[in-house]
Formats: C-alpha cells, structure tokens, sequence
C-alpha cells in the first residue's frame, strides 16, 4: 500500500514521535508512505495554502490511503480529501477536554474532530475511554494504542546510564514527561519531589520534550521510577515505555494507565494527591533498584510496535475496501 500520513507540525524533536515510529513500521512491513506535516498554527489564508500542497502531494503520491495521526485542525484538513479512503487516529486531547487552550479554539477543535471522525472510513482510538467519548462512528473504530519498539525500550544497567548523561550515581532519580507541564502536572510532581528531599537525595528528571527520542530509554533506565500525574491523557506512551524498560510506575488513573499496569509488580495507581504519591514513592524509594514484569505485560497485550501496526494495517485494508 501507499500510505500519506497527515502529522502536526511540532517544534521539538519528540513531537508525534510515535506516529513516526508507525510510519518507520510500516517501511519494514513494506508500505510505501510520506508525511504531510500540517501546521495548526495558521491563518485562512495559510490553509488554503496548505490544502492546494497538500493536493500537490496527493497528485503525485497517489496514495491508498491517508492517515490523520491527530484530530481537531489536523483531521478537519485531512478529511478534505473526498476521493481516497481517510483513516484518524484519535490521541487524546483532540476528544478529551482540556483547560490549557482557549475555550474557543477548545469548542472548535471538537467540532473539526467530530467532522473528521463522520468522514472518516476508520477510526482508530487509543484507548476504550476514547472510545467511549468518540461523538460519531464508534461502529467503525478500533481500540489500538500506539506500540513500542521493545527492541529500542529495554532494561539498561542504571549506573551506566546516569554516566552517560553525566548524573550523580548516588542520586535517586524520577522521571517525568513535562512537555505540557499545565495538563501534565508539573507543579504536582515538583511539590513531591520537594517533600521526598527531606528524606532522600532525590531529583525529578523533567524533560519537556527537546530530548532526542533515541534518548529516551537512556533517561527513563537512569531513573527509580517514573511519575505520572496528568490531569488527562489519552494512552500516555511514557507508560508502556517505562513497562518495556522494567522502570517502577506510579501514577494517577488516566487514560488505560490502569489496564496497561494491571498485573505489573512495583507499579502503582494512586490519586492525585501530594501525599499518596508521596508515600507510594517514599516505598518505592526505600526498596532500592526495584524492577517489574512490564515487558511480560506488552507482549501479553500485543502492544509491541510490529503487532500493533499490523493491526492498523488492517484498518487501512477496511478503509480501502469499504
């Protein structure tokens, strides 16, 4: 098949990550594809500029298929493309509400993604309660969240790793995804972490995005645990990559967080509270150079990257011959 991916434009080198790893995934399963990346920061003007490359592209490509890799601006521009089956993926934000973006722009991007969804010839969703929420065509969408490359996110000696970002090996370290440190709860983990200073010499490991992926199993193995206390996530991916490294979880009960950890030792669901994620990782703490079933886990939901994109795969096939 050939395959347009339709991605927003983002700043950081970690941005939509994961719908770039899909669409390496696919290369190996032999697919042909290229990007469109769509900018959301724009005017009419800009849209309509971007909509006749965006036919240019298509002219040329001639693609089965296109792929929306977010909803809201991104998947109301992808749906224009009346003639070839469209496909969207839905993350998070884009169906779920949030508070830290104007309540204009809020209402709009859920009515773009609504549009989107009842164009669409499949829907996939990346978690059940984004299905649940999915205000039109839950009869043709597919929970599948985004894989992991357990051949990239393993288990490393955790000393190594702190050399090689240059931390102190007699630290304790938290890892803590602040790209959207409003939504993500920054100000949570650092009254925690705070707290835990008085009993260890503990730092939070907070990146905000402008890490390199390749990066990122280095800094999560260098960690004791990751932390997440998001107000709203959709199918968080520092979950199943902190499960593929065997790092201890704790976290609040958002998006499958709870049904990707189920089953898992050393990992924890707690409420957003200061001092319930303190205690749980005071615990945490206490135990030392603490590991988990996590890879076990992946592998018995199929969430390694090579299962899941060929479940995607699949609704690409649908889509086409719908």
């Amino acid at each position: 098949m050939k395959i347009l991916h339709v991605i927003p434009r983002h700043p950081s080198p970690s941005g939509f990550v994961f719908a770039k790893r899909q669409v390496q995934d696919l290369e190996l399963e032999g697919h042909q594809n290229e990007i469109f990346y769509f900018d959301t920061t724009i005017s009419v003007r800009g849209f309509l500029f971007q909509h006749r490359a965006f036919k240019k592209q298509i002219n040329k490509f001639r693609p089965d298929v296109i792929h929306s890799h977010y909803g809201t601006f991104t998947g109301f521009f992808a749906s224009f493309a009346h003639h070839i089956p469209f496909v969207i993926t839905f993350q998070g934000s884009d169906i779920l509400q949030t508070q830290d973006i104007h309540p204009w722009r809020e209402r709009l991007g859920k009515w773009m993604s609504k549009r989107a969804a009842r164009k669409a010839k499949g829907i996939i969703c990346v978690s059940p309660k984004m299905l649940a929420l999915l205000p039109v065509g839950k009869e043709k969408a597919s929970i599948i969240p985004c894989g992991i490359d357990i051949r990239v996110f393993q288990p490393m000696n955790k000393i190594e790793c702190q050399n090689k970002l240059g931390l102190a090996t007699d630290k304790s370290y938290l890892f803590f995804n602040a790209n959207n440190p409003l939504v993500k709860r920054l100000d949570i983990a650092q009254a925690v972490i705070q707290m835990l200073q008085t009993q260890f010499p503990v730092e939070l490991l907070s990146l905000n995005g402008n890490v390199h992926p390749d990066e990122i199993p280095t800094y999560i193995n260098a960690c004791n645990a990751v932390l997440l206390c998001s107000d709203s996530e959709g199918s968080p991916m520092i979950i199943k990559e902190a499960l593929a490294c065997e790092i201890p979880i704790v976290s609040v009960s958002v998006g499958d967080v709870a049904e990707r950890i189920t089953g898992v030792m050393n990992c924890f669901i707690v409420p957003q509270d200061i001092h319930a994620i303190h205690d749980q990782l005071e615990s945490i703490l206490k135990g030392g150079q603490l590991s988990t079933n996590g890879r076990e886990k992946l592998k018995a939901d199929e969430l390694d990257s090579i299962t899941t994109i060929r479940k995607i795969i699949n609704v690409y096939q649908q889509a086409i011959h719908d």
